[in-house]
This record gives C-alpha cells, structure tokens and sequence, in this order.
C-alpha cells in the first residue's frame, strides 16, 4: 500500500502551518488544513475577517484543501502554477517562501513517500502521477 502523493503534500503543509499539530492555531480551529480563502459571493460561506473559509468539519476542509491543490497541481488554478512547475513554485502560493519551510516539507514527503529523490525543484508532474 503506498501514501497518495497529492494526500502527503496536503498533509505537509498543513502540518508546517500548525493546521493539524497545534490546537490553537487558527487554521486547526477554522477547520481549514491549506488556509484556503473564499472567493465564493459574499454570503454564501462563513469566512474569518481575513477571508479565509471557515468549514464545519475536518474532512469538510481537507476536501476543499485537496482540490484546490489538485487545481494547482494540474496547473489549472488562477494562482499562477504551472503544470510543468516545481514543488517550490507550489509551495510559495500557500506562503512557504523560507527556504527552512520548504526543506522541512520535503523531510516530511521524503518520510510520508518513502523517497530520498525528493527536493524542491521535483516537478509538479511527480504528485500527480
């Protein structure tokens, strides 16, 4: 059995952001792993102050994570990443932009992936296979 790869980089994230470690972080309360933000029409879902989507549940936001990061896996987004980007250009969108934050993502998927080969220049194509 192997870990999903588009799962495992969700999960380092949210992981480095506290979202899934600490408690009292804001994005663990709001239920939102990626800190995702709303672009929704006004009304239509709760928000913080900051426009980040509030969700009434776990699995709710991991499933609102997990496909706005497979749109910019697949370069689909209007983020601006490209389907033949690295692993740091995806990062950089969800604020890792510390070269420390970016390698302790790679430590984390070299881990959850069972694969040493990883870094940050590993193309986008890699998490979509």
């Amino acid at each position: 059995m192997s870990v999903n790869k588009l799962e495992a980089l969700l999960d380092a994230i949210a992981s480095l952001k506290g979202a899934s470690t600490n408690p009292d972080s804001e994005l663990y309360q709001i239920r939102n792993p990626l800190g995702v933000q709303s672009y929704s029409r006004p009304g239509k879902n709760l928000i913080t102050d900051s426009g980040l989507r509030i969700f009434d549940s776990w699995l709710a936001g991991y499933r609102a994570a997990a496909f706005d990061l497979s749109l910019k896996i697949e370069g689909t987004s209007r983020a601006g990443v490209k389907r033949d980007d690295a692993l740091s250009n995806v990062l950089r969108v969800y604020q890792i932009t510390e070269k420390l934050g970016m390698q302790q993502v790679v430590k984390f998927l070299r881990r959850a992936l069972k694969d040493q080969n990883i870094t940050t220049e590993t193309p986008l194509a890699y998490f979509r296979e």
